[in-house]
């Protein structure tokens, strides 16, 4: 659950504005690391391009030191950056596609939409997130889950300004180059609003489950990000409701698949472009920089 968790959490925590009056729990995370960096270059005559991949996650600890020499001077030979999603610093217009998709007066009380023996875990993480139960009663199941996953990124102390990719899209902003997205807000919240009602009751069943568990969760995926410990990640994006094939079909091997298929039409083009997403994208079996290597691309890990 820690991957859908840090997955939107950022946009979660702009859109929704989840706040709370206790005080955060100190973190058992590594202070300074080398978070996995990957260089991508063609074999073929029509692959013009070059690129370097950075996994990233969307929350950070304050005072954590992830940037590394030669992370930088990727940065300084790229002409580009192409992250996840553009558009999450225009707050006003992430809440409008979030009410869009995530509001609907015709949904049963979000009590009623998990069994019994979880209510009164559930009736605690209300409370705590401080997200009034009304508002979660007119939420869809998908919107639900999230919208309480991502109070509990705030209860731990984590704030989106921290989050890699938009220290990165400040950066190369500052440099005045380009920065593009790979999915619209929309398209990205829409992943999880087509999700069947039975999937979506079941991200929110995990959410209640494993509240206990989030800090410990997000300490072992935040140093394994940052050590660069791919193996760890790997079995940290599979677990929980990645499990599920028809979940983890929708959620992560179909949209990487999409960033693969643009990545190769990007990189027909001449030029050195800096992609930086989220790390459980880039790990395991299914991972970009696979697809990319099917298609012909040399991928070499540089960090």
């Amino acid at each position: 659950m820690e991957y859908l968790r840090t997955l939107v959490a950022a946009m979660f925590a702009v859109v929704l504005v989840a706040c709370s009056t206790s005080e955060p729990a100190q973190l058992n995370t590594v202070t300074e690391g080398k978070p996995a960096l990957w260089k991508v270059t063609g074999t073929k005559p029509d692959q013009l391009g070059s690129a370097y991949m950075f996994g990233t996650i969307h929350l950070l600890p304050k005072n954590v030191q992830w940037r590394t020499p030669l992370l930088e001077k990727s940065i300084a030979e790229s002409d580009n950056l192409i992250i996840e999603v553009l558009g999450l610093e225009d707050t006003q217009a992430a809440a409008k596609i979030f009410s869009k998709l995530a509001v609907s007066t015709k949904q049963p009380e979000v009590e009623q939409r998990i069994k019994p023996s979880l209510r009164d875990e559930l009736d605690v993480m209300i409370d705590k997130s401080k997200i009034p139960e009304f508002a979660l009663n007119r939420m869809e199941t998908w919107a639900a889950a999230l919208s309480l996953a991502s109070a509990q990124t705030t209860n731990l102390g984590l704030s989106s300004a921290e989050g890699v990719d938009k220290k990165l899209a400040a950066q190369f902003r500052d440099m005045k180059k380009p920065v593009t997205g790979l999915e619209t807000i929309e398209q990205q919240l829409g992943y999880f609003d087509q999700l069947p009602e039975n999937l979506q009751r079941e991200m929110l069943t995990t959410v209640v489950e494993e509240a206990a568990n989030s800090k410990t969760a997000f300490e072992e995926l935040f140093n394994a990000w940052i050590t660069g410990d791919e193996l760890t990640l790997t079995e940290l994006s599979a677990g929980g409701l990645l499990e599920d094939p028809m979940i983890k079909e929708k959620l992560l091997v179909a949209r990487n698949q999409n960033w693969a298929d643009q990545l190769d039409g990007i990189l027909k083009e001449p030029g050195n472009s800096f992609i930086a997403v989220g790390a459980a994208h880039l790990v395991g079996p299914n991972s970009v920089q696979s697809m990319l290597e099917t298609r012909g691309y040399k991928i070499e890990k540089i960090q």
